[in-house]
């Protein structure tokens, strides 16, 4: 089954400034212990505190445009809060975004989704943020707890290469996920001399009811990938 397109896609953000600028919104704004778990750091919480007055962006597009929607709506959030010692909210993770406007990219997947765990052990993996560019999550099954690291590359590596292709290319069936795709997923500056000849081979199944991409890998990553 191929993924369905979304009519609308949405960014939102939140610049928090320590005075307000031309009008103010009083959104909710997230609960610490969530912008926490998912990802903010202990500095960006500190200035995050010092910061009350709260200046919403937001943005709609189909799914043609969400990259150029995402990317663009980012920057003109990152721009105004380094303007007026600001702190951005990717209201939709919900996360601080710690990176700067010239450090944006939609090459470093690891920018714009998180990843979520079960409470159970159960060894499941689900990104969180994909649906901004019209995009299913990502949900890997039975991962055992000490190869978690290894399918959080792989993840990212497919979403990089989602991210780069939808919806040009539907993504429902087999894929090879390089090491060089896992590099560009995670912003490494070397991606481009990372070799290429390293990979492993997944499957992507749409399940409908979920909405979601089921993920299973044929190979294993940590031998794959990483072991010459």
């Amino acid at each position: 089954m191929m993924v369905p397109q979304p009519n609308v896609c949405a960014a939102i953000y939140a610049v928090m400034t320590p005075h307000p600028l031309e009008h103010e919104d009083h959104v909710a704004m997230p609960m610490e212990f969530l912008l926490r778990l998912r990802g903010s750091s202990d500095l960006g919480m500190q200035r995050l505190r010092k910061r009350p007055f709260q200046f919403l962006i937001r943005a709609e597009s189909d799914t043609s445009g969400a990259r150029a929607m995402a990317f663009e709506t980012r920057i003109t959030a990152l721009q105004l809060a380094e303007a007026h010692d600001g702190v951005v909210i990717d209201m939709l993770l919900p996360r601080v975004v710690e990176h700067g406007s010239a450090a944006t990219s939609l090459s470093n997947a690891s920018q714009w989704f998180v990843f979520e765990y079960d409470a159970d052990e159960n060894g499941h993996i689900m990104t969180h943020g994909l649906d901004q560019f019209g995009l299913p999550e990502l949900h890997s099954f039975g991962v055992p707890a000490a190869q978690r690291a290894m399918y959080d590359a792989v993840l990212t590596g497919i979403a990089f290469r989602l991210i780069d292709e939808w919806p040009a290319q539907d993504p429902v069936g087999p894929a090879t996920i390089t090491l060089r795709d896992i590099a560009y997923g995670f912003g490494d500056p070397a991606a481009s001399s990372t070799p290429n000849d390293r990979s492993v081979d997944v499957t992507l199944a749409y399940d409908e009811d979920e909405h979601e991409l089921r993920v299973t890998l044929h190979d294993d990553p940590a031998t794959s990938l990483f072991q010459k």
